[in-house]
């Protein structure tokens, strides 16, 4: 069983290092890709979304509401936003991002493109958007920056790129930290304000470290920053993973239409309410009508007690308070659907909600993943590659040594710890290790083990059925099959009991019919025999002639072989009782029957050459049980047991002591009995001869032959006739003539087998 156990732990190895080999590779090639972000989508919605109340970031948006609101048609006159950019500075903003390019000239307004850039001068705290654009051109591709207008890049502004970066599902996932154009670098909108925020003037230079990270020195030598890079198939990118905060409306959103609202900017009518005059310090509101404009009426309430008490520079600060532009960095661009800016990304479906993601607020994600740190780092190829071998291992060595349900449990158990484990990483660790990979290779080892296993049953049944199916019972075989490791072809020690069987005088009776009558008697006999062995589930280990060799306990492991040896050769003597009146009347010759069973340690496995072998038992216990059957003759009996046979089925069957016997090739007595009865089906004659004769060879022992002769008479005369008590007598006149050596203690030596 060892042994079996070894072979099926190394060929589910050898299966599953094939398909962690094709997994790896099909890794390698893409193949899982698009499972894997969509698992890495999964991992964002359950992690849910990030507490955002610490961001600095807001969003103005051209949205449904600045459409209805504004009187002129999209696109807008340049002077919308130059009003955007100085009503914006007039309430504290700190930074403003366009994700609006002006690349060409205003289309609306000629002196348009001059006064936003003297908004953009006058301010100083703009950054705007281009692109690279690339074209095709006789086989090659050629690449050129598509930068603001010149008038726009006159005022000192920095620029970035805003192109996207779409993975092949259409979600956007990764964000570019810079692009390449010829021997330089552009670095994206995002790099741009995050260079802003942390002190830089200008774009810097940056290094690259060994753990993956872009790493910007500051000029004045104080502590660099760093962004870090996102490892794909390929190695490390000019890209980071978004570590999204949350569905679209996760950073506070402003309608576009609403920043430009103040006294001097006219809306349609009712759209009118001047709404950036309740956070200006110049308003032309009075206090009074810009409290009343407070949406939070906890600060509306302080702010009039402050005024009652004629305390302005309390209002002020109340005021202040709700101002949501203050020292925050806003980002413009667009929301509404019919512009095609809105983007998939992992919250696209988040609580049964579908919903776009404004190109602008993708952005937002990404710069606060940059200002707070908090990357996704995605483990090396070669570790996802490293996992898949060990887990693929794992599930084979498991999978091949229990059953498949519970192969299949331990498979789901892994799977779902797994899971588990990945997701854990993501959320606590921001760690991003492949998920579909290692499932798929836990599902591809299970399956192919137990493949594997059921092929290997299948052809071991077959073997098994085709060594025993004419040999024993079909309880015994469907256990077998059922069990093949219950047994070892290979050869072990096990405890049985076999029996023999011989026809009395067979040679007189084979000689006396012919060869196809002879057929038919030994047909008739040995078919009831075979039939009564194997209800009792004993192994037919051969026919010799008219010999049968039964084994019970083998090749099924039977704690009960013994009596059932010791049955099956009661019932068929009693068969025999009258299978012999049958074979007297058609054939003319008796048949009786003498039988050997013994118990004892045997080899038990196939036994022959590598061309021809058969499962079969050997040992002393096989021979002696051989010469059991032999030694019928010189008692006259039909059945002799061993002793340990009687030991295992005492409470079973019904005996009496035969003899101490020297069974030829052996030096040292045994003692054997006769079989007469199952317990309790022994009838008063039988027990009264027993009485007779156990007590006449205690006496024939103690060389009382006289004596011994008188019992062994008393059990002739139950019934007329007992063939061991006339041996007995025999031996005691022999004795009476010429006494045994004084180192004689009743055994018999046999000479012949």
């Amino acid at each position: 069983m060892k042994k079996d156990v070894i072979r099926k732990a190394a060929w589910g190895t050898l299966i599953a290092l094939l398909f962690s080999i094709v997994v790896s590779i099909l890794l390698i090639f893409g193949f899982f890709r698009d499972f894997e972000l969509k698992s890495l989508d999964f991992r964002f919605r359950w992690r849910g979304p990030l507490d955002v109340s610490h961001s600095d970031l807001v969003i103005v948006a051209i949205d449904q509401q600045t459409f209805t609101a504004c009187r002129d048609r999209y696109p807008y006159p340049r002077e919308y936003y130059a009003t955007l950019i100085d009503n914006l500075n007039e309430v504290g903003i700190r930074r403003i991002m366009f994700d609006i390019q002006f690349t060409e000239p205003d289309i609306k307004n000629p002196l348009g493109d001059s006064i936003l850039a003297d908004a953009i001068y006058r301010n100083g705290n703009v950054i705007l958007a281009g692109k690279i654009d690339r074209v095709q051109a006789g086989g090659e591709i050629y690449a050129y920056p598509n930068e603001p207008l010149p008038i726009l890049m006159g005022t000192g502004s920095e620029w970035g790129v805003v192109g996207e970066l779409q993975d092949p599902d259409g979600f956007m996932r990764r964000y570019s930290i810079f692009e390449a154009y010829q021997s330089k670098y552009i670095y994206s909108l995002g790099s741009e304000v995050f260079f802003a925020e942390n002190g830089f003037t200008t774009s810097p230079e940056y290094k690259f470290s060994d753990d993956g990270y872009f790493v910007f020195p500051k000029s004045d030598g104080d502590e660099s920053v760093k962004l870090q890079a996102h490892r794909g198939s390929q190695g490390y990118e000019q890209t980071i993973l978004i570590n999204y905060y949350g569905p679209a409306r996760t950073f506070p959103t402003f309608s576009l239409s609403a920043v430009l609202d103040d006294a001097d900017f006219d809306l349609k009518d009712e759209e009118d309410t001047d709404y950036m005059e309740l956070f200006k310090a110049n308003s032309v509101y009075p206090f009074e009508l810009r409290i009343a404009l407070l949406p939070d009426s906890v600060l509306q309430a302080e702010a009039f007690m402050a005024l009652a008490m004629e305390d302005t520079a309390a209002v002020e600060k109340i005021l202040d308070l709700a101002n949501p532009f203050r020292d925050k960095i806003a980002l413009i661009g667009v929301s509404i659907d019919e512009l095609h800016d809105n983007k998939y990304t992992p919250y696209y479906n988040y609580g049964g909600v579908r919903m776009l993601m404004p190109g602008v607020e993708t952005h937002a994600h990404a710069i606060q993943t940059m200002l707070d740190g908090n990357f996704i780092r995605a483990i090396p190829f070669y570790q996802n590659i490293s996992i898949i071998f060990i887990i693929g291992i794992l599930t084979a060595l498991v999978v091949s040594i229990v059953k498949p349900v519970f192969g299949g449990v331990f498979s789901l158990v892994l799977i779902a710890g797994y899971v588990f484990g990945s997701i854990w990483l993501f959320i606590e660790k921001s760690i991003w290790i492949q998920m579909i990979p290692a499932i798929s290779v836990i599902l591809l080892s299970y399956i192919s083990n137990v493949v594997y296993q059921f092929l290997s049953e299948q052809k071991e049944k077959k073997k098994i059925r085709g060594m025993f199916q004419t040999y024993m019972s079909p309880k015994v075989l469907k256990y077998l099959e059922d069990h093949p490791d219950a047994f070892s072809l290979s050869g072990e020690k096990r405890d049985a009991t076999m029996f023999f069987s011989d026809v009395a005088g067979f040679t007189t009776i084979s000689e006396s019919l012919s060869a196809e009558e002879l057929s038919v008697v030994l047909n008739k006999y040995l078919s009831p025999m075979t039939d009564i062995c194997m209800q009792y589930d004993g192994y037919v280990d051969k026919y010799d002639g008219d010999a049968i060799m039964c084994d019970f306990g083998v090749p099924m492991e039977d704690p009960e072989h013994a009596w059932k040896a010791c049955w099956a050769a009661l019932e068929q003597q009693d068969r025999l009782v009258e299978l012999r009146k049958e074979i007297k009347k058609d054939h003319g010759v008796d048949i009786y029957v003498r039988m050997g069973v013994n118990s004892g340690v045997v080899s038990a496995g196939n036994m022959g050459s590598a061309q021809r072998f058969q499962y079969t038992v050997m040992g002393d216990a096989v021979n002696q049980a051989s010469r059991f059957e032999g030694a019928n003759k010189q008692y006259g009996s039909y059945i002799m047991v061993g002793a340990e046979t009687l030991n295992q089925a005492s409470d079973k069957i019904e005996v009496r002591i035969l003899d101490k016997l020297v069974v030829k090739g052996k030096l040292i007595p045994i003692t054997v009995y006769e079989l007469m009865a199952k317990k309790g089906e022994m009838t008063s004659e039988q027990a009264l001869i027993r009485t007779h004769f156990t007590n006449g060879i205690e006496l024939y022992w103690n060389r009382q032959w006289d004596e011994a002769i008188e019992l062994f008479n008393q059990a002739i005369a139950v019934t007329g006739d007992d063939p061991p008590s006339k041996v007995f007598i025999g031996r005691c006149e022999i004795f009476k003539e010429n006494p045994p050596g004084d180192n004689w203690q009743g055994e018999f030596v046999m000479t012949t087998k």
